[in-house]
């Protein structure tokens, strides 16, 4: 069964592993969420906070997980967070793949 869901941050060694196997950034002290497959990692983003202001830095899926609308949940997640927790103003990282970003008109 496939899931999303938020990492708490006594699991974050999980999220680090995976980012290293996939050569993508490991940020700490970060709110991150995961697309599961049972206890197999697909996806990960994670969001920074600080002083009221969110920023997204990643949005991964493995590539043969891609166009099943991973990203798109996991960057919906992220906004929720965002919504929930009263969070106005959401920058997008720089260097977050410019193709994602354009198709979710970003």
């Amino acid at each position: 069964m496939i899931e999303l869901k938020e990492v708490s941050q006594e699991n974050q060694e999980k999220i680090k592993n995976f980012c290293d196997v996939n050569n993508i950034p490991f940020y700490e002290s970060t709110i991150s969420h995961v697309v599961l497959d049972g206890s197999n990692i697909l996806g990960v983003s994670q969001l920074k906070v600080e002083n009221g202001i969110a920023e997204i830095l990643i949005i991964f899926v493995k590539e043969e997980f891609r166009n099943m609308g991973f990203g798109d949940g996991l960057l919906k997640m992220q906004i929720n967070y965002c919504y929930r927790n009263s969070i106005n103003f959401i920058k997008v990282k720089k260097d977050l793949t410019i193709s994602f970003s354009k198709e979710l008109g970003l």
